[in-house]
């Protein structure tokens, strides 16, 4: 019964002495989130990034909106001197409109290093970077994420797209007619 007490009471005092979870919202214009470019013709390149997070849990969301489609990437990484020192910061996801980014970790696990590329992004609705990690007192992380907007066909593309729907309707009818009169 003692060592049952013991326990509750271990546990008890770990959860009341872990440090609290906490979530950051960033959007374009913010010093963590600088945005470059023209949203509206493409192409467009950002830095995101946050240093000095203090101990525990944390979540930080980076949210934009942008006047086309197209496809981002980006990149994450952060890196300590000391593992288990204030500076180490451990990354755990990072997540953009829910694609998780590919995670490398260096040899002697002091860097870590996110990647991803070929992600949708909506024209007209909110994409989310979502980057969820835990800080040991001082951590920092840096980033970059770019984008290109879908190509849209000129007009000259259009026209000899319909013409060469026509063509393919035009011999595709010419050839059954041509059937009909040999069989008869």
């Amino acid at each position: 019964m003692k060592g049952i007490l013991m326990a509750v009471v271990g546990v008890a005092s770990a959860i009341t002495f872990s440090p609290a979870a906490f979530a950051e919202d960033f959007v374009p214009g913010d010093p963590e989130f600088q945005v470059f470019g023209d949203i509206t013709n493409g192409p467009v390149s950002a830095t995101i990034g946050r240093s000095g997070i203090l101990e525990g849990d944390f979540t930080d969301y980076y949210r934009f909106t942008i006047d086309q489609d197209g496809t981002g990437s980006g990149s994450l990484s952060t890196s300590t001197s000391a593992l288990l020192s204030a500076t180490d910061l451990d990354i755990i996801s990072v997540m953009v409109n829910g694609l998780a980014a590919t995670k490398t970790l260096s040899a002697d696990g002091k860097s870590e290093f996110f990647d991803i590329s070929s992600v949708p992004i909506a024209f007209g609705v909110l994409n989310t970077i979502e980057i969820v990690g835990f800080s040991r007192g001082n951590g920092s992380y840096g980033g970059n994420a770019t984008f290109l907007p879908n190509a849209i066909p000129e007009p000259a593309t259009w026209a000899m797209m319909i013409t060469g729907f026509g063509l393919v309707g035009y011999g595709a009818r010419r050839q059954r007619w041509t059937l009909k009169a040999a069989k008869a």
